[in-house]
């Protein structure tokens, strides 16, 4: 017998309404009089909403954003505002030889070929789209171009998060686009007569249900999953030992609303925290990547565990492995001085130490003894980790680990053996989920069956299927924005 989606949900909601207390999740039925309607509804106002949002007004259509929390953002304000984009002019400026080619091949690798490669491919055109939309239509230019774990060359564009967010915006409302902040959407109502997501249902800042209807399509924006602990004890249980900073709305509403009609979704399985934040962190500026500079990492019995130069993301799954889930960086007066200058995060973190001031986070001492006792580690041990990796630095080859680069290729690692030394714990944090919905390579989402759910679409971290089982910096928030932009434009009809 073949069903209809249509069917099917007809006879799902017959069961629901002849039982008591049904597991069953149903559709909800759309209202016989619409509070408002537009083309468009776009269900959260972090990058990937904002950005569907301009290409809404860019299109002509009648576009609404609404959003949950009483500030827009999201986690895309949050983040350490690195864009990854390939072939700029501003690369070009500084002899960084890069293209489509290049990085598609970094993402698929550092993605372990879990990824979907179209829906990469599509990703890395679109970001270059937006990407001049930023710098040549809102005049917003990168401020550092920088290499990450996982990239063959500099490609990760430094922007300031908060400035280009509210750009968008303003771009948005300015030419008719209508944003709620204080509104939440609570679920997708379904129109049997035409097998089609029909609008949403919201409830208000004064708690009334509103219904708005979406003639063309309704995009789901609401972020990633953070924020709500059972859909991570069921999608990443070992996450429970990261810390999260990502942003106060992440719950997974979207994920839920969608799941309701059947969608699909991908890479559940690679939910990951990022490595490198002092303990008990608030916000991106928390995290520090010494690493990256030549600091080794050790766990609380001093014994060095990973190769340092991975993806902070493996990095973080590691670490949180670790006895207790206790890991700490050792590096030296020079390692500090140099990553000072290559990030800029890094630079805040430390340059109190230039004014003379202690920083509660950082153990020191003249010597790596007095580091390690005013730590809580063991001397000795830690004294032998560093003076073999000294040994394999010397000698080329860190037979322990393999570490044969600062990062992805990038830079020679240098010997830990000028005072003062520095010790800091370390934990790994939940920035973004980088999994979700399925969705196809013009951002229809995709239920179980393989089918297009009509009139449905999704973009941002609410996505699966762009990083597969690893993440490269820049490409979450480019993500957003790049198909935010893109599903706007398909349900546009372009």
């Amino acid at each position: 017998m073949n069903t209809s989606r249509r069917t099917f949900f007809k006879l799902t909601s017959a069961v629901a309404l002849g039982t008591c207390g049904t597991a069953w999740a149903v559709p909800t039925n759309q209202p016989q009089k619409w509070d408002e309607e537009y083309d468009i509804v776009i269900i959260g106002a972090g990058g990937a909403g904002l950005a569907a949002g301009v290409e809404s007004v860019q299109q002509g259509m009648k576009a609404i954003i609404i959003e949950k929390m009483p500030l827009i953002g999201g986690s895309s304000l949050l983040c350490g505002g690195k864009f990854s984009v390939a072939g700029t002019p501003e690369q070009k400026a500084k002899n960084i030889a890069d293209d489509e080619q290049r990085y598609f091949d970094d993402m698929m690798k550092t993605g372990g070929y879990q990824n979907d490669p179209e829906l990469v491919k599509v990703f890395i055109k679109e970001s270059r789209k937006h990407y001049d939309f930023v710098t040549k239509e809102l005049g917003i230019l990168p401020h550092e171009i920088t290499a990450a774990a996982g990239m063959s060359v500099p490609r990760a564009h430094g922007f300031k998060p908060g400035e280009v967010l509210s750009a968008m915006r303003d771009y948005f409302v300015k030419r008719g686009g209508k944003l709620v902040t204080g509104m939440k959407a609570e679920r997708l109502t379904w129109d049997y007569k035409n097998s089609t997501i029909s609008g949403v249902k919201c409830c208000g800042k004064d708690k009334k249900t509103i219904y708005i209807k979406a003639n063309k399509g309704v995009l789901l924006a609401s972020g990633g999953f953070n924020r709500n602990p059972e859909l991570l004890k069921k999608y990443a249980p070992p996450m429970a030992k990261a810390a999260v900073i990502a942003g106060v709305g992440t719950t997974g509403d979207g994920l839920l609303m969608a799941q309701a009609y059947g969608a699909d979704v991908l890479d559940m399985a690679y939910v990951k925290a990022t490595y490198g934040f002092k303990l008990n962190p608030n916000t991106i500026g928390d995290m520090a990547q010494v690493y990256y500079g030549g600091a080794i990492m050790v766990n609380k019995e001093g014994k060095r565990f990973v190769n340092e130069s991975l993806s902070y993301k493996l990095l973080g799954d590691l670490a949180l492995s670790q006895p207790e889930g206790k890991s700490f960086m050792i590096f030296d007066e020079p390692m500090r001085k140099a990553q000072m200058g290559r990030r800029a995060i890094d630079k805040k973190l430390f340059a109190p130490i230039d004014e003379g001031k202690k920083l509660d986070f950082l153990f020191t001492g003249q010597t790596l003894e007095e580091a390690a006792k005013n730590a809580g580690l063991p001397v000795k041990a830690v004294e032998e980790t560093v003076a073999s990796y000294n040994k394999g630095v010397e000698a080329g080859n860190d037979t322990e680990f393999g570490r044969n680069s600062l990062t992805s290729g990038h830079g020679k690692p240098t010997k830990i053996e000028t005072g003062p030394f520095y010790i800091m714990p370390t934990t790994a944090a939940l920035i973004g989920t980088y999994c979700g919905l399925r969705i196809d390579t013009k951002a229809h989402v995709i239920d179980v069956f393989g089918e297009k759910i009509n009139h449905l679409y999704a973009a941002g971290e609410i996505v699966g299927g762009v990083h597969g089982a690893a993440y490269m910096t820049g490409t979450a928030w480019g993500k957003a924005m790049a198909l935010g932009r893109l599903a706007a434009r398909t349900i546009a009809g372009k």
